[in-house]
């Protein structure tokens, strides 16, 4: 595996480095630490892209991020901004994950090796959040929204909470991408959210509290 460690700051991009090297398959690492690495980063070539960001997010950077995301990058944000709404805002720009800088190693590495296998990485921070209107917990908000969800829909929201693109999911159920759409959409309107972060969120909650309907287990 290729990986790109882009950064402002050289000290942190290094530390990553040293955990990065540690993950299986011993992948060949580039490190580019600057005020602009982001900015000028070519990620053609790498597997995965874990990038630093600082300070508050700016439309330029999240139009940079949107584009790596549409060519199909995957990339990774690591931020020492910890609040929810920041992380919800970076992670419906289509990142693998938003791993907080203030994280233990042993959990950073948990994360770095979810987001390898292909998974995506979702920090408590969020989790651990009530969703705007939500005046149930999450697994009670999820029970009783289940029985507006086909058996097949449960299934698309299953693969939305692993961090699966609409083609990812196509293949692993054996579906059109078109339909696939179509699915996403009714599941946003059945739970009454405003995207797929939100569905996969509350995806990742359901499971977490060990939603029947959620596993496959009712």
């Amino acid at each position: 595996m290729k990986i790109l460690i882009v950064g402002e700051q050289p000290v942190f991009c290094e530390g990553l480095r040293g955990l990065v090297s540690q993950l299986e398959g011993a992948p060949a690492i580039t490190v580019d630490a600057a005020p602009d690495a982001l900015m000028r980063a070519d990620p053609s070539g790498f597997d995965l892209v874990l990038a630093e960001i600082t300070g508050t997010n700016t439309p330029e950077r999240s139009d940079l991020i949107r584009r790596f995301v549409a060519d199909g990058v995957r990339i990774a944000i690591f931020s020492d901004r910890d609040n929810p709404s920041f992380i919800r805002e970076v992670m419906e720009l289509g990142v693998r994950g938003f791993v907080p800088k203030a994280l233990g190693t042993r959990l950073v590495m948990n994360a770095l090796s979810l987001i390898e296998m292909g998974g995506r990485y979702v920090p408590d921070a969020l989790l651990a959040t009530r969703h705007e209107g939500f005046a149930e917990a999450p697994e009670a908000f999820y029970n009783n929204k289940q029985d507006r969800l086909t058996p097949r829909q449960n299934e698309v929201l299953l693969e939305l909470g692993k961090g699966r693109s609409n083609q990812e999911i196509a293949r692993e159920l054996g579906i059109s991408v078109a339909t696939v759409k179509l699915h996403v959409n009714a599941i946003l309107q059945a739970l009454g959210v405003r995207n797929r972060t939100e569905a996969a969120i509350i995806a990742l909650q359901a499971a977490r509290t060990g939603s029947a309907a959620l596993t496959g287990q009712g």
